[in-house]
């Protein structure tokens, strides 16, 4: 950490938001735990208020880690409840059951946090509409600031990967998905939350702003074995292997493996896609600015493919997906590649 502290320093730049996770942090002994968030205060220049997230799995928080993160400078959690339903949790592997996600839930609250994601997921097998509903209704009760609702993703060599392909269970059928999708939106949108993004909803003043920077393609950088990054223009991952990571780094050496940099062709082809994941769509005033020249100008084409199948709507101003579109997302992207 203390390489990149130094180089980002010295280049002026500041931490404006922080993210812990993409795996378990909180599985960490609690002495672990808060050494690391003081070493991320200690080390980088991170601006006051920034938005600190932690994600944590409902199975690893009791009131003292939470009190404790707090304490450390934490000001989000992210807990992946996943679902409400023990049997599809089970399935999923997880190691907590759905009365330990309100118990968790409880307990942040009660420790003090006040911006609370839950992860949930749909498409999963064996979950039914009514079961997805359920899902939807616990979630609401428990009226956390914001939440991120995923379609599963199976991944291969996963053990609910060999389930499925071994045909243990079923995967859900493609129709499901998509009134699962539409209920989720509908369901939370009712409830208060601002559907912002594909897959994430907040309540007014909550939306992730650690993940809007991906959406806008702001830099970042990762931390850990196998972290991605992107700075300069340039996209670049740290070794995978843990140990040599770590070797690495106890001698002072940049942990990267490889890397390369974006063509300004294929920096305006990922503006364009990751910013329609955003719900108000792509702002022609940003592009140009960015860019010196219009999204017409480059995207023409695509513009009016995606007009015309109502997908996407063109004001000339700014371009955003319909609500046809949101489920065909991945078929208006791809006409925003550059070759």
């Amino acid at each position: 950490m203390g390489a990149w502290a130094a180089r980002l320093k010295d280049l002026g730049y500041r931490i404006a938001t922080v993210y812990v996770g993409g795996g378990t942090p909180t599985i960490l002994p609690l002495r672990d735990l808060v050494h690391l968030l003081d070493r991320i205060w200690a080390i980088f220049q991170v601006e006051d208020g920034a938005e600190f997230t932690v994600e944590a799995n409902p199975g690893t928080v009791d009131r003292p880690k939470l009190k404790a993160m707090l304490d450390a400078g934490v000001n989000r959690l992210s807990l992946g409840a996943q679902a409400f339903q023990d049997s599809l949790l089970e399935g999923l592997g997880r190691i907590h059951t759905a009365r330990e996600i309100v118990e968790a839930f409880c307990l942040a609250r009660d420790a003090g946090f006040r911006n609370i994601n839950l992860d949930i997921i749909y498409a999963l097998p064996g979950q039914t509409m009514a079961s997805w509903e359920e899902t939807l209704e616990a979630v609401t009760r428990l009226d956390p600031e914001h939440v991120s609702a995923y379609g599963l993703m199976l991944e291969e060599g996963t053990r609910l990967w060999e389930r499925v392909t071994g045909g243990v269970v079923e995967a859900c059928d493609e129709d499901t998905e998509v009134r699962m999708y539409y209920a989720a939106k509908d369901i939370l949108e009712e409830s208060g939350y601002e559907h912002y993004e594909l897959s994430n909803f907040s309540k007014p003043g909550y939306r992730c702003l650690h993940n809007i920077g991906y959406w806008k393609i702001m830099p970042y950088i990762g931390l850990g074995a196998g972290a991605h990054s992107y700075f300069g223009r340039w996209r670049f991952n740290n070794v995978y292997d843990a140990e040599e990571y770590t070797e690495r780094m106890s001698r002072g050496a940049m942990p990267v493996e490889g890397g390369r940099e974006i063509s300004k062709a294929e920096e305006m082809s990922d503006f364009m896609i990751l910013g329609l994941r955003m719900l108000e769509g792509v702002s022609d005033r940003e592009f140009r600015k960015r860019f010196g020249v219009g999204i017409s100008d480059v995207f023409g084409e695509a513009l009016g493919k995606c007009n015309s199948l109502g997908l996407a709507e063109w004001d000339g101003s700014s371009i955003r997906l319909t609500r046809r579109g949101l489920m065909l997302s991945n078929e208006v992207m791809r006409d925003f590649l550059i070759p």
